[in-house]
């Protein structure tokens, strides 16, 4: 019975990651047990100016790939099976870079609508946002932001939108929502089931 049960823990935790977790790996590794099933670049079907999101192996904050968007931006506000409630993953970790250009943002739809954003350097577009830092990060910068002080909660993430807007590329990585405060570390997203697993055991 105990065998039979651990398996169909297993099974579950497989199936359905997220119901478990105490953090949804948007991106990281690109794989399947993240937000995106393991091909991050086709959440986007909705692009400006000829964007194009991509996969980069040269580029990574943490592990091997981050996600390279082209301006001006690619974007999809409802995307299946994102409906992650802020209230239960409040903090927000994730680290970005920008290869020339002004600025560059992240957007993330509120129950399907355009509402949510966070920048660096120049608001191109002056949309609504909170700005974090006054120049773009050449380098690596990692940041983690509390969504529920930022912009209230009871609402739920459904779409995320990457404008790097000029430029050449925007570089985005470790973007993972979670309940502790502390920001994940690369090991935990990266092993995230069987972090979970052993929390589960532990209880």
């Amino acid at each position: 019975m105990k065998i039979f049960l651990s398996t169909l823990i297993i099974t579950l935790l497989v199936i359905c990651p997220m119901a478990f977790a105490d953090m949804v790996v948007l991106f990281d590794e690109n794989t399947a047990s993240e937000a995106g099933g393991g091909d991050f670049p086709a959440l986007f079907p909705n692009h400006d100016a000829d964007s194009v999101v991509e996969i980069s192996e040269t580029e990574s904050f943490a592990g091997s790939v981050s996600v390279l968007a082209t301006p001006s931006q690619s974007y999809n506000n409802i995307i299946e099976g994102w409906e992650f409630p802020v209230d239960d993953y409040p903090y927000l970790t994730f680290a970005w870079k920008k290869d020339g250009g002004t600025g560059i943002m992240v957007q993330f739809a509120f129950d399907t609508t355009w509402a949510y954003r966070y920048y660096s350097g120049v608001n191109v577009t002056d949309w609504p946002g909170i700005q974090l830092e006054d120049t773009i990060p050449e380098d690596w910068m990692m940041y983690t932001r509390n969504l529920v002080d930022d912009f209230g909660g009871g609402w739920n993430l459904t779409g995320i939108a990457l404008t790097p807007w000029d430029g050449e590329a925007g570089y985005y990585d470790f973007m993972i929502l979670h309940s502790d405060p502390e920001p994940p570390t690369a090991v935990e997203a990266e092993d995230k089931l069987t972090t979970t697993w052993g929390k589960m055991k532990s209880n």
